[in-house]
């Protein structure tokens, strides 16, 4: 089982740009074994492409559930390259007013608490363990290039979740209000209901007007199945990022 707590504030001074919230559950018994599907995401754009988060969530939210059997890192895998073939068509018309200016997390967690995130733009995703508050998504963003449409998601970090971990997935804007040691604070201090409940004050007396979006997950002790030896060695055409490393 995952606790999940969202934190959205949505500025009313910057139509340009949007924030959501996206969270998917397996539809059927099929699905599953496929998990749940969560997406943070930022555009700034023109009226023409403020469409384009909900688009992108869509294409990945079918491509990922259309196949069950062949596991969630290639299924999310093909999500995101259907992704980035509709962010090419778009940009051969001549739209680009979104291009570096995407912030995106979509996150894969199957039954087997297996973990697959990809990472745009300046979104940030930490892990909380055992005390220790790490971002995942920093070596995904050292590897980022100049943006290209068809190259927007080109990566994937990939590893087990334990008991008791906290993830918190944010966009930019979140990150220049709350620090990363009052994050890790919140997140080893107060139940996750209570540190959303915190962060979202915290924000609404900043009186900021840029919309940002936040999503906290938490693993849920008693109902976190066994993993198993060959779900962990899914084959993927992009060899994902072991989180493991990131958190030596």
């Amino acid at each position: 089982m995952v606790k999940t707590e969202e934190i959205f504030i949505k500025g009313s001074k910057n139509k340009e740009t949007i924030c959501d919230i996206f969270l998917y559950e397996p539809e059927n018994i099929e699905e599953a074994a496929l998990g749940s599907l969560y997406v943070v995401a930022e555009m700034t754009a023109n009226e023409d492409s403020l469409h384009l988060i909900n688009l992108l969530t869509s294409i990945i939210k079918r491509e990922y559930y259309s196949l069950p059997h062949r596991g969630s890192a290639e299924s999310l895998e093909a999500g995101l390259k259907k992704a980035n073939a509709a962010l090419n068509e778009v940009a051969t018309q001549g739209n680009l007013k979104w291009l570096g200016k995407t912030h995106f997390i979509c996150a894969a967690l199957n039954k087997e608490k297996e973990l697959f995130l990809a990472q745009t733009g300046l979104a940030q995703a930490h892990l909380c363990r055992e005390g220790q508050l790490v971002g995942i998504t920093k070596k995904i963003a050292s590897l980022n290039s100049k943006p290209h449409p068809a190259k927007t998601f080109q990566n994937i970090i990939a590893g087990e979740v334990m008991p008791a971990d906290r993830l918190f997935f944010g966009t930019p804007a979140i990150f220049e209000i709350l620090s990363l040691p009052g994050l890790d604070q919140l997140l080893n201090s107060v139940s996750l209901a209570t540190a959303a409940d915190q962060i979202n004050r915290l924000l609404r007396e900043e009186r900021r007007p840029s919309p940002m979006s936040a999503l906290l997950l938490e693993i849920v002790k008693e109902d976190l199945p066994l993993s198993t030896a060959s779900s962990a060695k899914q084959r993927s055409a992009t060899p994902p990022i072991n989180l493991e490393e990131i958190l030596k």
